[in-house]
């Protein structure tokens, strides 16, 4: 084990190792392996998550203004907050940054953290900033805890499959940054870099789906459809069917992409909910659709199987070129 490299493991082999020898905490309600670690405190529960923005693995520092970079660097922590149905209270931040980085970037880049954090009903309440040679942002986000804790293990066989939104569009905009020259309108590659540069954390939807007891298991997407829906399934013990046709896709993506779905299913960074639904509770999901402000989509249902089968809309087998993002995969 000495002599292989992280590389030859994988981020998600890595971590299945490491979560073995970190000893138990106490007043830990819900360890490693899920979007939040939930903790007691006292007669209250609090959810706690770390991410971080790397430039040259995440992002090129041209790709989005400082303030927008602040602001994304918050929203994909109170995305995984909203996976698990919390409400985001207060956060740290974290700036490496090189030293010819100019102060004027540094200060936008604060307040595009602070201005997102406030809008998400939280607050920076401090941080630390060190010196590197690429730019990168950390914040570790607390959260208050919903009475009721769903995680990505809660899933049964005969749950549907459900996700928020529409997916592919994020990683259809990236390939735009990268230097994609498709022929499109100007609506439609503003679509696709918005929802690259400025994701929708899902916080009022997380918190329905949890809290009237719809979900059983809850991920949200931030490493690929398939990707993630892998995570519920290796959590739970269970196998999934994915139906490509049901895969809900955006006009803007249909533009650029056509019919090819690649993207949609391991493109990442949606930052949509997916979730599994008992079947006794469809009914009342379709009683809340209005409340949760935002489309949610019946694609696919958990089986007994521990495999993960995505067909076509006639049954047959997809082939998916990878399953997703890991940091120290293959790309």
């Amino acid at each position: 084990m000495r002599g292989r490299t992280i590389a030859a493991v994988g981020e998600f082999g890595f971590l299945e190792q490491l979560f073995r020898h970190l000893p138990a905490a106490g007043n830990t309600v819900v360890g490693p392996g899920h979007d939040c670690a939930v903790v007691q405190c006292g007669d209250q529960r609090f959810l706690l998550t770390i991410d971080a923005l790397v430039e040259g693995t995440h992002f090129k520092r041209h790709w989005l203004s400082p303030r927008q970079l602040g602001h994304k660097s918050f929203l994909i922590n109170a995305s995984d907050v909203a996976a698990m149905g919390g409400q985001p209270r207060w956060c740290v931040v974290a700036v490496s940054a090189p030293p010819a980085y100019s102060v004027g970037n540094l200060l936008h880049l604060h307040t595009g953290i602070a201005q997102a954090a406030r809008a998400s009903g939280a607050g920076v309440v401090g941080g630390n900033l060190a010196r590197a040679a690429e730019l990168s942002i950390t914040i570790a986000l607390l959260a208050a805890a919903p009475r009721r804790l769903v995680t990505r293990g809660g899933a049964r066989r005969g749950d549907r499959i459900y996700v928020t939104g529409t997916v592919g569009d994020a990683a259809a905009g990236l390939r735009l940054l990268r230097g994609a020259r498709p022929r499109l309108s100007v609506r439609t590659r503003t679509h696709l870099l918005r929802r690259f540069r400025a994701p929708t954390p899902r916080l009022q939807a997380g918190a329905l789906l949890v809290e009237s007891g719809i979900a059983s298991a809850m991920i949200d997407v931030s490493d690929g459809l398939v990707q993630d829906l892998g995570h519920i399934c290796a959590a739970s013990g269970v196998g999934a069917i994915l139906r490509t046709a049901d895969v809900p896709l955006s006009p803007a993506y249909r533009a650029a992409r056509g019919t090819d779905g690649a993207l949609a299913l391991n493109g990442g960074e949606d930052y949509e909910l997916l979730c599994t639904v008992p079947s006794r509770n469809v009914a009342l999901l379709d009683t809340h659709r209005a409340r949760l402000r935002c489309p949610i989509t019946c694609i696919g249902e958990i089986t007994a199987s521990t495999d993960l089968r995505v067909v076509d809309a006639r049954g047959r087998a997809v082939a998916v070129e990878h399953g997703g993002y890991d940091h120290f995969g293959r790309a």
